[in-house]
């Protein structure tokens, strides 16, 4: 079998000067493939340009801020650290070993380059000043670290700004200040672009799939795939400024574009459709096609593929190119390179979000606005009512905008996979899939035979438990965490719809595991996958005793109480656990006549218990349950200890000792703080960033919609999809 070798970019760069020099003839094939790549190289070099100005937007400060002096600098950042930090960290006092009260006297010097670092990450994260001590306005705080980041700019000294924008460092903005009410800036999102996901881009080529009938297949190796994926890292995924498109994907993207095309133009003679006229009359003409002509195809491909006109600029550098490659190719090949250059727009692959250019805050422009609600929700471009309203102007005010995303909301034809994508990436739950359970260890805990545990049933039916929730839409949160009920043997595998196909047939060995584990007694006339059933009340209680959860934070032998606890400290209490430091060795003791509890007696160490503290009495109260999602009350011959307890959480009223993992989730469940932290995490999911302080107005106007509608997420998503934070764009740093 042959396989053709795809070319590299130094490659193609070498047979364009070979073209350019007269190296070969431009009617040799070598030429003719040359004229295409070198296209693909324009098309690569204006995404890297637009790449380029979403970089600047994010870094530029607008003007009159540049021509400050870095002496006027250090005057303001005097006067912010002599109120508010000098008390605590001057030349009587210094907490932490710190002592700032020279600082910004006189010139940086190198060795206080690390002392302004961790003044001004202290300062960004809202840990200082402390919330017992008097607080700066929130624009002083910002103005402040503006005036930091530019003084250590001006001696070569950088800020790790990616770091703020990693996912996991969303809890380290102040929760309490956030939810202060101060904040009186303006917020806004900076200007970016955000690559589609790879579920986005299979869709986009599966419209064009339909719509001109290519006859792909949407299954198997023949599937057309995204040329990336998402990272496996745990939580959200989804983030603006995680993704870039480098050589690779653009190579996939080539070989993806290619084959549409080329299927578009093999098709195009038998397709009948009014906007592929003008392309059917160029293929008829070829060389002899008027300028005219080529215009209009030029334009129809544009419009039929994106799915708008182009401005008169595209359209002049489409036309362009259509026309010199009809100079030197057939009309098929011309028309086939066209099509790959359409394909190559950045709307393609990128969802753009830039403000206008020159302005330093603006509306997003309507069809970016479009796409972005389309895709906050869905994996599709804009349907019909939405790319209608942009085009017409009725996008422009925040009540229009709010109209459609209810709508969209509201309407159950309208598939809204980010929703549930949202909750599983949240919860965590999906990768009990990937946690491996072998034969020996089956065998061990009781299980009967090679067939009878498959934990992606528990995460189907956690599926369906979730949709359940968010389609009723009341106390969504409370109901997720406190819930007794699940679905059972649901799902689109073979043994599912095998037990949907045979309701006369006694379970099978795998269904009955599963019915044991959720301790449901159930006949075989009664089973469903419509409805939920109820599982004992005092043995299982929300998400997080669901054996999905419960298999998802295990190891292949054991529980991980540790993580179960992180996972709690993190997503329900907003609270920041340092990373393992590269010298401990965190391991357990290999000690298998002990309960974990008892081998856990390590992580008191006073060197380890300051992050343990965190976590261990919230994970604690789980050994509850077994490795396997099995409720239980002993733990190697000994009364399980399921203990815990709440501490440090931020909120006195919820801080005390647990007896069980049930008495522990309801006081959760009932707190205003971890509502609050839910909606953090909502925001950081649909607005693909972390939150920062000026979004407080923000976050506090979204927790007011979910509370004020009943603990409705629809109401939270609306709120969010209708903020400052999602609707605007700026060049001025929101960090």
């Amino acid at each position: 079998m042959h396989y053709r070798t795809i070319p590299t970019m130094e490659d193609r760069q070498r047979e364009q000067f070979a073209v350019d020099f007269d190296l070969c003839p431009r009617d040799n094939p070598c030429a003719q493939s040359v004229i295409a790549l070198g296209w693909i190289i324009v098309v690569v070099f204006v995404l890297s340009m637009v790449v380029a100005k979403a970089a600047d937007a994010q870094t530029d400060l607008p003007d009159g801020k540049q021509k400050a002096t870095v002496g006027d600098d250090r005057d303001g950042i005097v006067s912010f650290l002599k109120h508010y930090c000098v008390r605590c960290h001057g030349d009587k006092k210094q907490d932490g070993d710190l002592a700032i009260h020279k600082l910004g006297t006189e010139k940086v010097r190198s060795a206080d380059v690390e002392i302004w670092k961790k003044v001004f990450n202290k300062l960004a994260s809202g840990e200082m000043p402390p919330n017992d001590a008097k607080q700066p306005l929130q624009n002083q705080r910002t103005q402040t670290l503006l005036l930091i980041q530019r003084m250590l700019s001006s001696v070569g000294a950088t800020l790790d700004d990616n770091k703020w924008r990693h996912p996991s460092r969303g809890n380290w903005v102040n929760h309490d200040l956030l939810f202060s009410g101060k904040s009186i800036t303006r917020t806004a999102t900076r200007g970016r672009l955000w690559r589609l996901t790879g579920q986005a881009y299979e869709e986009f080529i599966q419209s064009l799939n339909l719509k001109y009938r290519l006859g792909f297949r949407t299954y198997g190796h023949h599937r057309v795939r995204s040329p990336w994926e998402l990272s496996p890292n745990e939580g959200f995924r989804d983030y603006a400024s995680q993704h870039r498109i480098g050589e690779p994907e653009i190579e996939h993207h080539l070989r993806n574009a290619t084959r549409v095309a080329r299927a578009m133009v093999a098709r195009l003679p038998k397709n009948k459709s009014e906007e592929t006229q003008a392309l059917k009359s160029l293929l008829a003409t070829g060389k002899s096609s008027t300028s005219e002509q080529i215009k209009t195809a030029a334009g129809a491909a544009f419009t039929g593929i994106l799915g708008r006109q182009p401005t008169k600029d595209e359209l002049n550098r489409y036309a362009g190119f259509l026309q010199q490659n009809l100079r030197v190719l057939s009309g098929e090949r011309a028309v086939e390179q066209l099509l790959i250059a359409v394909l190559f727009h950045p709307e393609v692959t990128y969802r753009i979000e830039l403000p206008i250019e020159g302005a330093t805050r603006e509306l997003l422009p309507s069809r970016n606005l479009a796409r972005a609600v389309a895709y906050a929700l869905t994996d599709r471009e804009p349907d019909e009512l939405l790319r209608n309203a942009a085009e017409q102007g009725r996008l422009e005010q925040r009540e229009q905008i709010r109209a459609h995303v209810v709508r969209i909301l509201g309407d159950r034809q309208i598939a809204k996979p980010r929703i549930l994508r949202f909750f599983q990436e949240y919860f965590g739950y999906t990768k009990a899939i990937d946690v491996f359970k072998d034969s020996a260890t089956r065998k061990a805990a009781g299980f009967r035979g090679k067939n009878d545990w498959h934990p992606n049933f528990f995460v189907n039916d956690t599926d369906r438990l979730v949709a359940w929730v968010v389609e009723r839409d009341e106390n969504v949160l409370f109901e997720l965490l406190t819930t007794p009920k699940t679905f059972t043997v649901t799902g689109d595998t073979k043994q599912a719809q095998g037990v949907k196909k045979n309701p006369t047939k006694p379970f099978s060995l795998f269904a009955q595991t599963v019915l044991d584990i959720y301790e449901i007694e159930l006949k075989r006339e009664e089973w469903s996958d419509e409805r939920p059933f109820e599982m004992p009340s005092k043995h299982r209680m929300g998400i997080l005793t669901h054996p999905s959860w419960l298999i998802a934070h295990s190891t292949n032998f054991e529980n991980q109480a540790i993580q179960r606890g992180r996972w709690i400290r993190e997503r329900l209490l907003g609270g920041r656990i340092p990373d393992i430091p590269v010298t401990v060795d965190a391991q357990l003791p290999d000690e298998p006549e002990k309960t974990l509890r008892e081998r856990m007696r390590v992580t008191r160490a006073e060197y380890c218990w300051t992050c343990h503290q965190q976590m261990d009495p919230l994970g604690l109260p789980f050994e509850q349950f077994d490795h396997f999602g099995r409720f239980r009350t002993a733990e190697l011959d000994k009364p399980a200890n399921t203990t815990g307890a709440i501490e440090k959480s931020g909120d006195p009223q919820l801080d005390g000792p647990a007896k069980d993992p049930f008495e522990l989730l309801r006081k959760l469940a009932k707190s205003k703080r971890v509502e609050q932290v839910f909606v953090r995490h909502t925001f950081r999911y649909f607005l693909g960033r972390n939150e920062t302080l000026t979004d407080g107005p923000v976050l506090i106007e979204a927790h007011r919609a979910y509370t004020e509608g009943g603990g409705s997420m629809r109401a939270l998503i609306a709120s969010l999809l209708t903020s400052d934070a999602f609707l605007y764009r700026t060049v001025e740093s929101d960090e």
